[in-house]
């Protein structure tokens, strides 16, 4: 199978759908590569950090107050980047990978390209939702079973070619 670069503004749509749905985030495969990199464009960024805000808002069903600020996106630590790759990192195990000058600058952040190296049953999903703060946030959530996790989880985890 081929192994594919992911970047976290690209799956962005797909995380939302599946926060909102409380379902399984599977589109992503074991050795694909995720970037949580800064932002280099500020309309990109501004609408990231909106569309999260707006997603939260309705989780938590509150309309005056957001949850990250506009310019957030800036922030090394409060940042909704942080938000889904705390969020990913329920689904599955990330590795660090690249070299020194592919994470230059990135040194005590969470920032940096990440390898998915494991994929959580939904069991251990839910255990990880529970027991972590998703960037400081303690959520009360759970993530739905379908009769379709067990076949999606073997093809995601195993490579087929014989």
């Amino acid at each position: 199978m081929k192994k594919m670069y992911n970047d976290v503004v690209e799956l962005l749509p797909e995380m939302i759908h599946c926060f909102n749905n409380h379902s399984m985030f599977d589109i992503l495969e074991e050795g694909d590569i995720i970037s949580f990199i800064p932002f280099e464009d500020e309309a990109v960024a501004k609408d990231f950090v909106a569309q999260t805000n707006q997603m939260l808002a309705d989780y938590f069903e509150v309309d005056d107050e957001l949850c990250y600020s506009e310019d957030s996106y800036l922030d090394n630590h409060d940042n909704p980047v942080f938000f889904w790759k705390d969020y990913l990192n329920c689904f599955f195990t990330l590795e660090l990978v690249g070299d020194e000058m592919s994470n230059e600058g990135f040194e005590g952040t969470g920032y940096g390209m990440y390898k998915i190296v494991e994929i959580a049953y939904i069991n251990e999903v839910n255990k990880r939702l529970k027991q972590r703060r998703i960037n400081g946030l303690r959520l009360e959530y759970k993530v739905k079973s379908t009769p379709m996790d067990r076949n999606k989880h073997w093809n995601r985890t195993y490579d087929k070619d014989f």
